[in-house]
C-alpha cells in the first residue's frame, strides 16, 4: 500500500453526495435548487476527480434539510450511499478479503473522498473499532456525519452478506452530540444500540470477523482498484477555487484579504477575479461563506468567548461579526449560542 499523502483540508469529492442528490430528486426537489447550491452542473457534479471546498457540503445539507422538510434526511439518504455510489473505494471495500483489511483501505483513500473526516482504525486487545474523527477547516456538520455513518454501515454489512455470514459485524455505535427527542429513527436506520454524546463517531465491530476470510476475493481486481485510487489522488488538481478557499481557511484570524492572496499567487486581482468568477464565485463571497460555517462551529463547539470568536474569523470588531451574524441566522451570535441544548 503506497504512504498516505497528506490528507485535505479544505475540500472534498463532490460525486460522494450523489446518492443524497437522488434522494432529493425523487422527492421532487429540483435539479436547478442543486446546481445553485454548488454553481455547478449536476453533470459537471457527476464528472469523476471533481474536488470542491468543505463549506459546501454544508450548504447542501442545509439546503436538503429545508427542500425536504426533514430533520432526519442524512439518515434516509444514507440508505442509498452503498447502491447507489460507484467509486473505486467502494469497489475496493467490497473485493478485500477480509474486514481488516477492507478497513485499512477504508483509512487510506477516505479523507480523499470526505474532505471533512479521516478514518482511523483502533484495535486494543479483543476490540476493534472504526473511528471517524473530524479533520477538516469546518466541522462535518449532523446531516453529513448521519449520511457518512448509514452509508458505511451499508458497506461493512453487504460486505459480511456476500460472503453468506449473516452476523453483524457491528456491535455498536458512538455518535456525537446529544440524543435526539425521537432516537426511533436513528435506531431503525442504523440497527445497532447506539451511545450519544461522544467526542467522535466510533464504529464498534465483531472482533471474531475481523481477519475471518471473506469472499468474493478477488486479489487482481483489488490490486487495480489500488492502482486506479492511487493514480485519481495524484492526478486530482487543484482549481483557483480550490486555492482560494484553502486559503481564507488557513489565514481567517489575519483576516484573508483578497490582495493577500494575489499577492501570494502572483495574479493581478483583475485575473483572479475574473478567474474565480468562471467557477461560479466572487473571492468576497468565499470569505463570508467560510466565516458563515465556521462561526457556527466556534459557537457551538468551543467555550471561546465572543470576542475571541470575532478574531478568529477576522472581524476587526464584534459589532460587525454580530451584523454579519444576524444576516446570516436572524440572531445574534450570543442569542444563539444560547439557544443551543447544553
Amino acid at each position: 500500500m503506497s504512504p498516505r499523502p497528506v490528507a485535505p483540508s479544505n475540500a472534498f469529492y463532490a460525486p460522494t453526495l450523489l446518492p443524497a442528490m437522488e434522494e432529493l430528486l425523487s422527492r421532487g426537489i429540483a435539479g436547478t435548487e442543486l446546481e445553485a447550491c454548488f454553481r455547478r452542473t449536476l453533470l459537471e457534479l457527476r464528472t469523476p476527480l471533481v474536488r470542491v471546498p468543505l463549506f459546501l457540503s454544508r450548504r447542501f445539507w442545509d439546503l436538503a434539510e429545508q427542500a425536504s422538510g426533514d430533520a432526519t434526511i442524512g439518515l434516509l439518504a444514507g440508505r442509498r450511499f452503498a447502491s447507489t455510489l460507484t467509486n473505486g473505494l467502494t469497489y475496493l471495500f467490497d473485493v478485500a478479503p477480509t474486514l481488516e483489511s477492507a478497513c485499512a483501505y477504508f483509512c487510506e483513500y477516505f479523507p480523499y473522498f470526505n474532505g471533512s473526516l479521516r478514518a482511523e482504525l483502533r484495535v486494543e486487545g479483543d476490540a476493534v473499532a472504526l473511528a471517524l474523527p473530524e479533520q477538516g477547516a469546518l466541522l462535518s456538520g449532523r446531516q453529513s456525519r448521519e449520511y457518512t455513518v448509514v452509508g458505511i454501515c451499508s458497506l461493512l454489512r453487504r460486505k459480511l452478506l456476500a460472503s453468506g455470514i449473516g452476523t453483524d459485524p457491528l456491535l455498536g455505535i458512538d455518535l456525537p452530540g446529544s440524543a435526539p427527542v425521537d432516537s426511533q429513527v436513528y435506531e431503525q436506520a442504523l440497527r445497532v444500540p447506539l451511545r450519544w454524546g461522544a467526542g467522535e463517531i466510533v464504529l464498534h465491530l465483531a472482533p471474531e470477523l475481523f481477519r475471518r476470510p471473506l469472499a468474493p476475493a478477488n486479489a487482481e481486481l483489488e490490486g487495480i482498484l489500488v492502482t486506479l485510487l492511487d493514480q485519481a489522488r495524484s492526478q486530482t488538481q487543484s482549481t483557483l477555487l480550490d486555492e482560494a478557499a484553502d486559503y481564507i481557511a488557513r489565514e481567517l484570524p489575519q483576516g484573508a484579504s483578497f490582495q493577500s492572496f494575489c499577492e501570494a499567487r502572483h495574479l493581478t486581482e483583475r485575473t483572479a477575479a475574473r478567474r474565480l468568477l468562471s467557477h461560479g464565485w466572487r473571492y468576497s463571497e468565499l470569505l463570508d461563506e467560510q466565516r458563515r460555517y465556521r462561526a457556527l462551529d466556534l459557537l457551538g463547539e468551543s467555550a471561546l468567548s465572543l470576542a475571541q470568536i470575532t478574531d478568529q474569523l477576522g472581524y476587526g470588531d464584534l459589532q460587525s461579526f454580530s451584523r454579519a451574524f444576524g444576516r446570516w441566522y436572524g440572531s445574534s451570535p450570543g442569542a444563539w449560542r444560547e439557544s443551543q441544548p447544553r
